[in-house]
């Protein structure tokens, strides 16, 4: 028997710094193995916050035509964000309880 699966969602139009990001990662992760996704995510923003304007606009160049495809490919796209907003409080909630019950175990 064959589930229906829900209709994916387009992806957004990836930003200037996401395509800066993509094009940056793959030689950063070659000339350093043993780096974090966080790390390199760290290193690409300190790189990103000091390229020159012209770099920066020839980035946002580019986003603006990527932005052009994508609509092209998804004329209907609206951005939609998910609206699981109380979810991270949820979690947070849940995590001060557990260290908390956590600790007390521990006298």
């Amino acid at each position: 028997s064959s589930k229906m699966q829900p209709e994916k969602r387009p992806p957004r139009p990836p930003n200037a710094f996401i395509l800066y990001r993509r094009a940056k990662q793959p030689a950063i992760l070659a000339a350093h193995r043993n780096l974090t996704n966080a790390e390199i995510s760290r290193y690409i923003s300190n790189c990103w916050r000091n390229e020159t304007d012209e770099e920066r606009l020839a980035w946002e160049r580019y986003a603006d035509q990527k932005k052009l495809e994508h609509m092209q490919a998804y004329p209907n796209y609206v951005y939609r964000p998910n609206k699981n907003k109380g979810k991270n409080e949820k979690r947070r909630q849940a995590r001060k309880s557990a260290v908390a019950t956590f600790s007390s175990q521990d006298t």
